[in-house]
């Protein structure tokens, strides 16, 4: 991901938003393509690095920080290319935090019972979430089914560290985000920064959450229950 984000980030200061070679065209991947591709890319280049791994990684990870240091005001409104969708390149900040904040609680979590995402992370996290459904690049953490009958419409209230409020409408096969006003909803959940950001990523089921009394549901059980089908995150 450092070297997809710097090679964005590098196109698009030249204004160039195309996508590179072998990547969709922005705003056209899924969840479920996204994971594919993230996971098929990481066995690859285990593959290929064997035990040069980390140094590899080390000096994507310096390229794109130097990168990212070096946008001036200018260079952070340009345009860029990102699988989600086409993004400015400052946004990039907010989306590596997100990277390294989120892998990292992917390694605790294995190590550490209740591991917490790094509180000081969520901010930035919030960000790339709340930008993406500003922007109607949610998709990316959405893994389609087929058709439903009827949309099903969820509402987020999001309480704690970074409070936010959204409406989700899912059609099944697609979905499309709404101002979160005082309209009707199927369901609702009530959750606080943290459970909020581990359920759109999919590492904690609602199951999970349920069961934790990390969430509060409000409405029709079994199209909460349903939500965790098209949010499984990448």
């Amino acid at each position: 991901m450092a070297e997809l984000y710097a090679n964005g980030i590098s196109r698009g200061l030249q204004d160039d938003v195309s996508p590179p070679a072998g990547l969709p065209p922005a705003g056209a991947s899924t969840g479920a393509s996204l994971n594919e591709f993230i996971a098929q890319s990481a066995l690859a280049r285990r593959e290929r690095l064997g035990d040069q791994v980390l140094s590899v990684y080390d000096a994507a990870d310096d390229q794109l920080n130097r990168l990212l240091a070096g946008l001036s005001p200018q260079d952070r409104a340009k345009p860029c290319y990102h699988p989600g969708g086409i993004v400015p390149a400052q946004h990039f900040i907010d989306l590596r935090l997100k990277e390294l904040a989120v892998h990292e609680w992917d390694i605790r979590s294995r190590l550490e019972p209740n591991a917490p995402l790094s509180p000081a992370s969520l901010p930035a996290i919030m960000t790339t979430i709340s930008d993406s459904v500003a922007s109607g690049s949610i998709p990316w953490a959405f893994w389609p089914g087929p058709r439903l009958s009827a949309p099903v419409r969820y509402r987020f209230v999001v309480t704690g560290s970074v409070p936010y409020r959204t409406t989700l409408v899912v059609a099944g096969d697609r979905v499309d985000i709404e101002e979160a006003g005082d309209a009707s909803v199927h369901v609702t959940f009530h959750c606080d920064t943290e459970t909020f950001v581990l359920l759109i990523y999919g590492r904690l089921t609602l199951e999970a959450a349920l069961d934790k009394g990390r969430v509060v549901v409000e409405g029709d059980r079994s199209l909460a229950t349903a939500c965790s089908q098209w949010f499984k995150g990448i």
